[in-house]
C-alpha cells in the first residue's frame, strides 16, 4: 500500500562539495527511513544557488556559449582561503568526509567556472523528471572525475549519460537560454540562505552538512 510522499526541496550549487556529501547522506537516510516505513517515498526538487557569484558572468542572452572561462580549482581555493596550504588542509579534510559518506571528491584537480548554465540545464531536466539523476551525474563528473562541466559542451556530455534526456533538445534549450529567468529568479530568492546546502523537508528547514541519522529524525517529524 502506498505510503506518504515527503517533499524535499534542496537549494544547492553543483560546485558545492558539501552538497555532494549532503545528498549522499540524505540518500542513506531515505533508505533507512523506508525500512522503517515501507511504502514511503520522496519527491526531490533542486533549486539554484550561485556559490561564486563574482567568478565569471555568462550573461543571460542567447546563444549559450560552448565553453566558458574557468580557473584551476586549487588556485581558486587558495585565493578563497588565503593560502595554498590552508586550501590543501581543508581539501584533505573534505576528501575524508566525502569518503565516509560514500562518495569520492578530488578537491584539487580540475577547474571551476560559472554555474548558471548548469542550473538552466537542471531546469530542463526537471521538466523531464530527471533532475535528481542529472544532478548526481554532474556531481560525480565534477568532483570524482574532475571534468569541466561549465559550458554547453561539458553539460551535454554529462547529459548524454542519462536515459531520458535528449541531448539535442537540451542543447537547443541552453542555446535559447529558455531556463535563464527561472534560474535568475531562484538565485535572487535564495540569497537570504547565505550558503548551501539548504534543505526544506516537509515544513522543516535543515542547513549545512548533516549525517544520515539527523536526516532520519527530520524525516520522522516531516511524515
Amino acid at each position: 500500500m502506498p505510503g506518504p510522499v515527503i517533499p524535499i526541496s534542496i537549494v544547492s550549487d553543483v560546485v558545492c562539495p558539501w552538497c555532494y556529501v549532503g545528498i549522499a547522506q540524505l540518500q542513506k537516510a531515505m533508505g533507512k527511513f523506508q525500512l522503517l516505513h515501507p511504502g514511503a517515498s520522496f519527491r526531490l526538487t533542486w533549486h539554484a544557488f550561485e556559490l561564486n557569484q563574482d567568478l565569471f558572468d555568462v550573461g543571460s542572452t542567447s546563444p549559450a556559449p560552448e565553453s566558458v572561462p574557468v580557473i584551476a580549482k586549487l588556485d581558486h581555493l587558495a585565493s578563497k582561503f588565503g593560502s595554498r596550504e590552508v586550501a590543501e588542509q581543508r581539501g584533505a579534510f573534505l576528501a575524508q568526509r566525502a569518503q565516509a559518506a560514500g562518495v569520492k571528491i578530488d578537491p584539487f584537480n580540475g577547474v571551476i567556472g560559472p554555474t548558471k548554465l548548469v542550473h538552466e540545464a537542471l531546469v530542463y531536466a526537471a521538466e523531464k523528471d530527471k533532475q535528481t539523476e542529472f544532478m548526481l551525474a554532474l556531481f560525480e563528473a565534477y568532483f570524482s572525475r574532475s571534468e569541466n562541466i561549465f559550458g554547453k559542451a561539458g553539460i551535454t556530455k554529462v547529459a548524454a549519460t542519462i536515459d531520458g534526456l535528449d541531448v539535442t533538445e537540451l542543447s537547443d534549450y541552453l542555446h535559447a537560454r529558455k531556463g535563464n529567468k527561472i534560474v535568475e529568479d531562484e538565485i535572487k530568492r535564495n540569497r537570504y540562505i547565505g550558503g548551501v546546502p539548504h534543505y526544506t523537508i516537509g515544513k522543516y528547514e535543515v542547513h549545512g552538512g548533516q549525517d544520515a541519522d539527523t536526516f532520519v529524525k527530520v524525516l520522522e517529524h516531516a511524515m
